[in-house]
């Protein structure tokens, strides 16, 4: 009662606001801006990290959290300075961030309550094999990123197991019993027989009895396999965890028991203590899958164990249920295919079929006959093969090693991938020498750009120079481009490999290259023009090299003897942890979830900080109220706007006295940049414009409610400056321009945001002229977005003299299109107008084309994607 009434008496006595000088506020928000930068060169950095190029440890993955929540408080409490505590809710957002962060870095998974005891294949997150066990954990990716079909189901995850072991208080008994098989004072039959009986006589949890048979009523028969920690990755348990199918829906929580129990099977224990994969990461998870009732069903190998050098895969098949082919009883057809497009089949060796399994109507398996007719008949169409050949490249691709794939081929034609796990190929008697070998091909670029994704890859060249060239890249071949756009992401699943002329590894495309494990150099000069399109490379990315032609044995030693370095746990930690600091969920800052409350990430506090503490300078005319000490002066100049200038340090020359300045005494580099733009010749045009009947009675009605307030921007034009900083406020009429510049000779430092609202006519006709500015704005490599008659733009981390370019760009475009909106009649005009400016203008403001800087596009996307 007591803190109630304290806290209403703070509401009726408030304090006076307290007035602060704004070079404080500015300095605060300088600091805040550096902040920022280095939370993106983090973020930037984990990404590289995760990209194979260089080796780290949990110490760094510690050491890297504890700075972003040292440099996220400090963020944090510089926007409450300057927005006078408008926003003490995102601490509350950084602990929902951070705790579960530092858990991570403690120990193995916490599976806390946020964790589901039940999750949908299509819905499980990704990266968390603790979870959801590697079996599953596999099909998920396989499903979710390379959208190869699987069959529908849900995970029984291993926080439901821990649930289940302390309901039934068995965990310490099982600890004992494997601590007493472990010193050997009982043997492994005993052990297990003990331990099962213990799981199969438990009770299943209400709370998760109650997910498994919601999920349950969805089908009437379930194929329920294991899922353990590490199964189906490095390590393969292959037979020795309990599968059963066709299970009905009613009798799915007895076979999920029957599942953890078989975690303690005689030969589960004694593998598990051959590979020390004892104690807590024993953990269970249980994966349940539409039953497929297979016309026909097999393996493929991605590799061909016989003759590993032959660059052949194989495809065996055989009539019915998967069991007749997993359990050796029946011989198979067997299909050899080159591994290369178009994937023709070698040759076929088919075998004579006597039986097979199936479905049986009332649930269960039945063996029957197959009719002599059909004995000698291949199991799998060639189309079929070639289906299979194509996935399990992608596959082995993807997972980076040799795949043994199940599959399973329905009624109606459609093909299924049931699980795929790592082959392990014969291991040659001779280590070959890679170097010797790879000295034999000619070398067409050598120590050149980033690496985005560490790894090798082989196939045909394939330029990408424009959206249209998507739909036409082939599966397999090398992906070149000038530009790291985030457009080419659709096509980087089919890519063996991938350069890149312009980017960075801290970029949107480097991060989808991560993603789909496809290598990655950017920053490669004159890739284009050096590799041949058509022609076959072989991209080396661990040591920056391309070579020209296949180098068979350089990508067979890639495949079976380097070291997958994605699945080691520092790694998978690291990817874990980019999920809550890396993705970007607060992009439209309309949006009515664009609060404190809506920060899911670390990139999303950053993001919302960002944004309001530019929304607090922005608004600087409703914002002058707050402070004291403000000298400012005015501009003279030929052009007629009465521009006022507020100089924090070095924006005007020290010698002016007065309250007037000319052009001439500008020593704010971003504001001589933008006035040299505006006052070119035939930009700032006073000539009256045609008003047609329709604008006329637009421009009559047209009144300051549309999102815009009198008060807030009542005639000022406002310039606050330093010497490399710009704050510029214009009203010009009915329009509002709102620039934000920062332009330091440390290109990481700089940015240019833009903001334009209003017009005099119709909201088509204005919206009209924002799509003229998006469109001039995006040939110079503005990230843009257009809401009506908003546009907003931004541009990030140019050099100086590319920043200038774009800022004199900016000047001629605010006086261009300053009246355009009474001519844009139609919205041909805004193609007509464009043409008008580049013809026109642009060439003052970007003599070098709008490509400009070295950097441009990938400036554009990164670090902030989707701003």
């Amino acid at each position: 009662m007591f803190t109630g009434l304290q806290n209403l008496w703070h509401r009726l006595f408030k304090p006076p606001q307290q007035l602060v000088a704004f070079p404080e506020v500015f300095e605060r928000f300088q600091d805040l801006l550096h902040d920022h930068q280095k939370i993106m060169e983090i973020i930037a950095d984990l990404g590289e990290k995760s990209g194979g190029d260089y080796v780290f440890d949990r110490k760094y993955l510690l050491d890297t959290v504890n700075e972003l929540h040292s440099l996220l408080l400090r963020l944090v409490k510089g926007l409450n300075l300057i927005s006078g505590n408008r926003y003490v809710e995102l601490y509350a957002a950084l602990d929902r961030i951070l705790l579960p962060l530092e858990a991570e870095l403690r120990g193995r998974l916490s599976l806390t309550e946020e964790m589901p005891y039940v999750v949908g294949l299509k819905e499980a997150p990704l990266d968390l094999p603790e979870l959801v066990g590697g079996k599953a954990g596999v099909l998920m990716e396989i499903s979710q990123r390379l959208h190869v079909p699987v069959p529908d189901g849900f995970v029984v995850t291993t926080r439901a197991y821990r649930r289940f072991l302390d309901h039934n208080q068995v965990e310490g008994r099982i600890h004992s019993l494997l601590a007493s098989w472990i010193s050997e004072k009982l043997d492994t039959m005993q052990v297990s027989r003990q331990i099962q009986y213990a799981v199969l006589a438990g009770v299943m949890p209400q709370e998760v009895a109650r997910e498994i048979r919601r999920e349950a009523q969805a089908q009437p028969f379930w194929a329920v396999r294991s899922s353990a920690f590490g199964e189906d990755g490095e390590l393969s348990f292959a037979g020795l965890h309990e599968s059963i199918l066709q299970v009905p829906a009613t009798g799915l929580l007895e076979a999920v028991k029957k599942v953890w129990a078989s975690l303690y099977s005689p030969g589960a224990l004694s593998y598990r203590r051959q590979v020390g994969l004892l104690g807590e990461e024993a953990a269970m998870a249980v994966l349940c899958q539409e039953v497929v009732a297979s016309r026909a069903s097999g393996v493929v190998h991605s590799l061909d164990l016989e003759a590993p050098e032959s660059d052949g895969l194989v495809v065996y098949a055989h009539p019915g249920l998967g069991r007749t082919v997993m359990e050796g009883r029946a011989n198979l057809d067997r299909f050899l295919v080159e591994r290369r497009q178009p994937f023709p089949i070698r040759t076929k060796n088919i075998a004579v079929k006597e039986s097979y399994r199936r479905v049986a109507p009332g649930g269960g398996e039945e063996e029957v006959s197959v009719d002599p007719e059909e004995q000698e008949r291949p199991a799998l169409a060639e189309e079929d093969i070639q289906t299979l050949a194509r996935w399990s490249r992608t596959l082995e691709r993807y997972f980076k090693r040799p795949q043994e794939t199940e599959w399973a081929l329905d009624e109606k034609g459609r093909i299924w991938i049931l699980q795929s796990r790592r082959l392990t190929p014969p291991q040659p008697s001779e280590a070959p020498d890679i170097c010797e070998s790879c000295s034999a091909y000619p070398v067409l670029i050598k120590d050149q750009g980033a690496v985005a994704h560490a790894g090798v890859g082989a196939g045909p060249v394939f330029v990408v120079s424009s959206d249209q060239d998507l739909g036409r890249f082939p599966e397999g071949a090398v992906l070149v481009t000038r530009y790291t756009a985030p457009w080419l992401a659709p096509v980087v699943p089919k890519a063996v490999a991938m350069v890149a002329e312009r980017g960075s590894p801290a970029g949107h495309l480097a991060t989808i290259a991560r993603e789909f494990r496809v290598p990655t150099l950017v920053g490669v000069e004159n890739a284009v023009a050096l590799l041949p399109a058509g022609g076959d490379i072989t991209v080396d990315t661990h040591n920056r090299l391309i070579y020209q032609g296949r180098v068979a044995e350089l990508l067979r030693y890639e495949l079976i003897q380097s070291t997958a370095f994605e699945d080691a746990p520092e790694f998978r930690l690291l990817r874990r942890l980019l999920k809550r600091i890396a993705p970007l969920n607060l992009t439209d800052p309309q949006d009515s979830n664009f609060t404190p409350e809506g920060c899911r990430s670390v990139h999303d506090v950053i993001r919302f900080v960002h944004e309001k503490a530019v929304q607090e300078l922005m608004d600087l005319p409703r914002f002058l109220k707050r402070f004291k000490e403000a000298r400012v002066c005015t501009l003279i100049s030929e052009v007629p706007i009465g521009l006022k200038i507020w100089d924090l340090g070095g924006g005007i020359d020290p010698q002016a006295r007065g309250t007037q300045i000319t052009v001439a005494q500008i020593r704010s580099l971003p504001l001589q940049a933008i006035w040299a733009g505006v006052t070119l010749p035939g930009v700032w045009s006073t000539e009256p414009v045609a008003v047609d009947f329709k604008g006329l009675m637009a421009s009559l009605t047209r009144t300051l409610g549309d999102g815009m307030s009198a008060p807030d921007y009542l005639g000022i034009n406002l310039a606050v400056v330093t010497e490399t900083y710009l704050n510029l406020h214009l009203k010009l009429g009915y329009h509002y321009n709102l620039i934000d510049v920062r332009m330091d000779p440390d290109p990481h430092h700089n940015h240019i945001y833009f903001r334009f609202v209003g017009g005099v006519t119709d909201l088509t006709r204005r919206s009209r002229r924002a799509r003229l500015l998006a469109d001039v704005l995006s040939r110079y490599h503005f990230k843009v977005d257009i809401k009506g008659d908003l546009v907003l733009a931004r541009i990030l981390h140019l050099p100086q003299e590319e920043m200038r370019r774009r800022l004199i760009a900016l000047g001629q475009l605010i006086g261009f299109t300053r009246q355009l909106d009474m001519q844009l009649k139609s919205d041909e005009d805004v193609g007509h107008f464009l043409e008008v400016f580049v013809q026109r203008l642009e060439p003052a403001g970007d003599p070098q084309s709008p490509q400009g800087g070295k950097d441009g596009t990938e400036q554009v996307e990164n670090p902030h994607p989707g701003r």
